[in-house]
């Protein structure tokens, strides 16, 4: 009889169901702040993205990529391709319109391809074949004193 009424003097810290509503209630909160913050984000643009079109071209040493290949880097905060061939240097955006995939220089066909749905781009950008609904946007690029200037 003893242990019987130690059991029924302790104290109840929480039950079931206030555990359930505090849960329930910091899911619902956690729900409503990442989408406030979420739609804030997107009304608001980054200071990076409001600055892009003031600001000044990028340059690469000419032997850093050399007749043939191709080489990524970041222009105006994006995924650039170079490309230096035969004909030209080229400076095309490396993401694919159709899913944002990032897209790959292949010289032995001299195309860019994207690896995600096989779209094939040309040296301009433009379209050849696969599920791409635009062209790539493509950049000023040009050689000056063994530098590649973009932009």
């Amino acid at each position: 009889m003893e242990e019987k009424a130690k059991k029924e003097e302790l104290p109840v810290l929480m039950r079931r169901r206030t555990f359930l509503d505090y849960c329930i209630g910091g899911g619902v909160t956690a729900w409503a702040v990442l989408t406030a913050y979420t739609g804030l984000a997107f009304l608001w643009p980054t200071k990076s993205s409001t600055t892009e079109e003031g600001s000044e071209g990028t340059t690469i040493a000419l032997s850093e990529i050399p007749v043939g290949n191709a080489s990524k880097i970041s222009y105006k905060g994006k995924p650039t391709i170079v490309v230096h061939t035969q004909e030209g240097v080229f400076a095309l955006s490396a993401i694919c319109p159709h899913l944002g995939c990032l897209v790959n220089w292949h010289p032995d066909e001299k195309q860019i391809a994207c690896p995600c749905h096989a779209a094939k781009f040309d040296l301009r950008g433009n379209v050849l074949g696969g599920p791409s609904p635009g062209p790539l946007e493509s950049y000023k690029a040009e050689i000056i004193n063994d530098q590649i200037k973009i932009g």
